[in-house]
This record gives C-alpha cells, structure tokens and sequence, in this order.
C-alpha cells in the first residue's frame, strides 16, 4: 500500500477501517459516547474511544483514542484531518470515588507512513500499555497502582495519603480555578 495521506478522504476511511477491525481483533470494545450521553450536539462526531479490561473488576482499563469520527447518522467512519491530533494510548485506573486516573501513558502514533504500519504502531502501544497496567507496582497500604507523578515519584492512584476531607477541599479548589477562559490584564504602553 502507498504512503497514507490525509488530503485524500477515501486513505482517511481506509485508516479509519484497518484501526477498527484492529480493536475488533484485539477484544477492546466502544467506550459509550459522552457527547450523546450527555445530549451534546453532533455525537457522530466524537472520536471514537476503545477500551480493554486488564483487572477482573474493570478498575484497570487500557484506552485508545483513536481519533475515528463518524460511522452513524449519515457520517462517513474516517480519521480525522491532518493535523488535527494523533492515536494515543494510555491505561486508566477507576478510584473508589468513581474518578478515572491515568496510571500509564504511552507515546503518540501520528499518522504517518503506510496504513498497515499505523495500525502495527498503534498495537505495539497497547501491548506495551497492557504489559505495564497489569505490572505496575501497587500502594503497600491500599493495593492500588502507582504512577508517576510530574516531580518524576512514584504516587498511588487512591491519593490514600490524605483524608476524605483534603480530597473533597483539593477538588473544591481545582474546580474554583477554571480552565476555560481567564480573565488576563492587558498591558498599556
């Protein structure tokens, strides 16, 4: 197969395809849509999200964001335009609370090269992200996995260092913050 390039909207639905019938091929299944979930417009036009059970219980889970869109509604199953984003991989772990953490994180697959050669790329990360989740190193006070930390520590997913209370005020204080528009002062010269 030739060099796969995204100008050209039939590779894009090729792509789309071979990356779909990997996750088939895999055993990883649809993660249910946020976007017609919650009522948003458009759902047809979410990326479509994959995931794996590495635990028994499904608190462990590997995820691909494959950047699929379509495939209902009249939509055509393709990948998204260039530039737009890459296919990544990455395992989650679900807290006691219900929260999902990221406890592995794996490199990004841009879309580049022949389809066959995405698509073996993408598998290669989700071995590797399947490998890690089910060999992490576990908290020696709660069972649950560690992950690294932006100081480069290891920290459990659990957080089971502080009590209920911190929780609930750290989160408080991270949802006062924003993380949409900021009002920023404009300079005078």
């Amino acid at each position: 197969m030739n060099d796969y390039d995204p100008k050209f909207p039939l590779l894009r639905q090729m792509l789309a395809l071979s990356i779909v019938e990997k996750m088939d091929e895999c055993g990883f299944e649809l993660l249910t849509n946020p976007r017609a979930t919650f009522g948003l417009s458009r759902p047809e036009l979410a990326e479509r999200v994959y995931f794996r059970n590495v635990t028994q219980d499904g608190k462990v889970q590997v995820r691909v964001y494959t950047s699929v869109v379509g495939g209902t509604n009249g939509v055509p199953l393709q990948v998204r335009a260039e530039g737009k984003d890459a296919i990544r991989v990455c395992a989650t772990y679900e807290t006691l609370s219900g929260k999902t953490r990221g406890i592995v994180k794996e490199t990004r697959i841009n879309r580049t090269g022949n389809i066959e050669d995405i698509v073996d790329r993408t598998y290669t990360r989700m071995r590797s992200a399947y490998k890690s989740a089910n060999t992490c190193e576990r908290c020696h006070s709660c069972g649950a996995p560690k992950f690294v930390s932006k100081n480069k520590k290891l920290c459990c997913a659990e957080i089971c260092w502080k009590t209920d209370e911190q929780k609930r005020t750290d989160e408080l204080s991270f949802n006062k913050k924003g993380r949409g528009y900021r009002n920023y002062r404009r300079r005078r010269w």
